[in-house]
């Protein structure tokens, strides 16, 4: 998996400063049989894969917390 850095400025709207929002880049190898339900999921949903990607991370990390914090509740 390689990651670069990427960088880009974005103005604020009003203000005469101007923010940076710094973001990485992520390249990812699927199998074939991924890859074409990835496909068949995008043209289904109309997602971009930058959309899908970011949502399904997003995601995959709150039920993880989710889970956690019960797992940690029950042990009381």
């Amino acid at each position: 998996m390689a990651e670069k850095n990427t960088s880009k400025k974005a103005s604020s709207s009003g203000s005469a400063g101007q923010s940076q929002t710094k973001s990485k880049k992520l390249s990812v190898t699927l199998d074939i049989e991924t890859h074409t339900l990835l496909q068949d999921y995008l043209k289904e949903y109309g997602y971009s894969k930058d959309e899908f990607v970011k949502k399904a991370i997003t995601e995959k990390i709150s039920r993880d917390k989710i889970s956690s914090m019960i797992d940690n509740m029950m042990q009381f």
